[in-house]
C-alpha cells in the first residue's frame, strides 16, 4: 500500500485540481464555445431515452425528430443514475473528474502489468493519463475524449496475459470513443506481431456491435473528408504557444509530447520510440492511407496521438526506473504539460444558469437565430448558441425544429426544411438576403407554438422585422427583457 500513495495522489490532484474554479463557481467544466453544451445536452437526452442505445431523438428536428447517437454511451448510462441524484451540472462535472482520475489509475495499472516497477509506472501514467492531449478534451467539453481509461484497461488485460478477458475492455474502448477504438485496432495489429493471442480482442467487435450499428444508423451517408481539411485537423510540427498565457483558447486540439517526455524516451534506448513513430506519422493527417476505406472517414487524425502516448509511456517508464532522479520524472512531465503545452492549465467553466424566459416556454419552440451548419474545417461562430438551443432545453423540456450539425455530422433535410431555411436567412452570419416575409403559418402547421428572439444575436433591425410580422400574424408577447423575448401563437 505504501507504493500506491503516489499514484492515488497524482490521480486526485489531476482530476480535481485544474477543475476547482468551475466546481467552486457551480459551473460546467469546459468551454461554452465548442462542444460542451452539445455534450451536456447529449448526456441528458441519452439518459432520458433509456433503456438502450437510441439512434434517434425527438428533441430536435421537430416534429419528425432526427438521427442522433451520443458520443459517450458509457457516460450516458452512468448519467441515468447520477442525474436524478446530483442534477445535470453536477453529474457532468462528476463524470469528467472520474474519467480523468480513472485514466491515470488505469494507465498505472497497465504499466505495472507490463512489468514496469512503481516508479516507472508512475512516470508512464503521467505521460498518458496527464497528457495535454486528454486535458484538451476536458477543456473543450468533448464527452468521449476524457475516457482514456478504457484503452488503458485493455492494455492492462494484455499485459496480464488475460487475452480472452481483453475482449471486454476492447469493446468498452470502441463504445467509449470510436477514435480510441481506432487507436486500439492499430495497437492490436502491432501487438499481434509479438503474440497471436492478442487476436482474442477481436471478439470485442461482436460485443460492441450494437453501438456500431446505432452510430451508423443515426449518422448515415457520410462523405470522405477533403485532404486539405484533414491535414488541418492533424498534428502540427511546430512549437506551440503556451496555453498558460493570457486569453482563452477554446479549441484545445493538440498532439503535444513535451521535451521531458521525448528526452526520457530517447534516453531509454528502447524500440518503443521507433514504434511510436507509426501513429505519430498517422496523426499528421497526410499520406495514401487516407485514400483507403474507413481511413478516408477519419475527421480528426490528430487523435492517433493516443497511440503515440501509449508507445512512449513505457519508454519513459523504463528511463524513470533507471535514473536516480526518476522518481520525480512524473511530476516534471505533468508540470511541463501544464505550463508549456498549448492547452489552458486550469479547466475553464461555462454558465450553468437557466434564465427567466425559459419558464414561459410550454410547447414546441423555435429559437431565433438558430444554429448554422458549417463546412468541415470552418470555425462555426454560431456554436455558442447551443447554450440556449440545447442546454436550456433540458430545463423547459420542449422540442425544437432546428437540426444542428455535430461537427458537420448528421445534417440532413427534414420535411419542413424550406420553412427552417427561411428563418435561417434571418441570421446575419448566414450571408443570405433577408426574407421578404416569414412563413409563420408554416410554423403553425409544424406545431411550433412558441418563438424566442435572442436580441443581441438577431440585432435591432432583424428583431424589429420579426416582431412586426409576428404582431400582424396574431402572435402574443409573453416575456421581454434585455436578453430575450418569448412569443406565443395566439391563433
Amino acid at each position: 500500500m505504501r507504493t500506491l500513495w503516489p499514484i492515488f495522489t497524482l490521480a486526485i490532484l489531476w482530476a480535481v485540481g485544474p477543475a476547482l474554479g468551475p466546481l467552486l463557481d457551480g459551473q460546467l467544466i469546459g468551454h461554452g464555445l465548442t462542444d460542451l453544451y452539445p455534450s451536456v445536452w447529449g448526456l441528458w437526452a441519452f439518459a432520458e431515452a433509456q433503456p438502450g442505445l437510441p439512434d434517434h431523438t425527438a428533441w430536435l428536428g421537430f416534429p419528425g425528430g432526427m438521427g442522433y447517437a451520443y458520443s459517450s454511451p458509457i457516460k450516458g448510462w452512468l448519467a441515468v443514475v447520477l442525474i436524478p441524484i446530483f442534477g445535470l451540472t453536477n453529474a457532468w462535472n462528476l463524470l469528467v473528474i472520474a474519467a480523468r482520475a480513472a485514466t491515470v489509475l488505469c494507465a498505472y495499472g497497465a504499466a505495472r502489468a507490463w512489468a514496469l516497477p512503481p516508479r516507472g509506472a508512475l512516470a508512464a501514467a503521467a505521460v498518458f493519463g496527464c497528457s495535454p492531449f486528454f486535458h484538451g478534451y476536458a477543456v473543450e467539453g468533448i464527452a468521449e475524449g476524457t475516457d482514456g481509461w478504457t484503452l488503458a484497461l485493455w492494455l492492462w488485460a494484455l499485459g496480464r496475459r488475460r487475452f480472452r478477458l481483453a475482449a471486454i475492455p476492447f469493446a468498452l474502448t470502441i463504445v467509449s470513443s470510436w477514435y480510441l477504438g481506432m487507436v486500439a485496432c492499430l495497437l492490436a495489429a502491432m501487438a499481434l506481431l509479438k503474440d497471436r493471442r492478442v487476436a482474442w480482442s477481436a471478439l470485442g467487435f461482436v460485443l460492441a456491435a450494437p453501438a456500431l450499428v446505432q452510430f451508423f444508423s443515426a449518422f448515415s451517408g457520410g462523405e470522405p473528408l477533403n485532404a486539405t481539411i484533414r491535414a488541418a485537423m492533424g498534428a502540427h510540427l511546430v512549437i506551440p504557444n503556451p496555453g498558460i498565457g493570457p486569453g482563452t483558447n477554446p479549441f484545445a486540439m493538440n498532439a503535444y509530447v513535451g521535451f521531458t517526455v521525448m528526452a526520457a524516451a530517447l534516453a531509454s534506448r528502447t524500440r518503443w520510440v521507433l514504434a511510436a513513430a507509426i501513429p505519430a506519422f498517422l496523426s499528421l493527417g497526410i499520406g495514401p492511407i487516407y485514400d483507403l476505406p474507413i481511413a478516408e472517414m477519419v475527421r480528426f487524425p490528430y487523435r492517433w496521438h493516443a497511440a503515440t502516448l501509449v508507445l512512449l509511456a513505457p519508454a519513459v517508464g523504463i528511463a524513470a526506473s533507471r535514473f536516480r532522479w526518476g522518481g520525480w520524472l512524473g511530476a516534471l512531465i505533468v508540470i511541463e504539460g501544464l505550463v508549456a503545452s498549448p492547452v489552458e492549465p486550469w479547466l475553464p467553466g461555462a454558465d450553468a444558469n437557466i434564465p427567466a424566459y425559459v419558464a414561459h416556454i410550454d410547447g414546441p419552440v423555435l429559437e431565433l437565430p438558430g444554429p448554422l451548419a458549417m463546412a468541415p474545417g470552418r470555425i462555426n461562430r454560431s456554436r455558442h448558441r447551443a447554450q440556449y438551443l440545447m442546454f436550456y432545453q433540458t430545463a423547459h423540456r420542449q422540442p425544437s425544429p432546428w437540426v444542428p450539425d455535430f461537427n458537420s455530422v448528421g445534417v440532413r433535410d427534414t420535411e419542413h426544411a424550406d420553412v427552417i431555411a427561411t428563418f435561417t436567412a434571418l441570421d446575419k452570419l448566414s450571408g443570405l438576403p433577408l426574407p421578404e416575409n416569414l412563413p409563420l403559418k408554416g410554423l403553425a402547421a409544424m406545431g411550433v407554438e412558441y418563438v424566442v428572439l435572442h436580441h443581441r444575436e438577431l440585432g435591432h433591425s432583424r428583431r424589429t422585422l420579426v416582431e412586426s410580422e409576428m404582431k400582424a400574424a396574431g402572435w402574443t408577447s409573453l416575456f421581454d427583457d434585455s436578453g430575450a423575448s418569448v412569443w406565443m401563437d395566439g391563433n
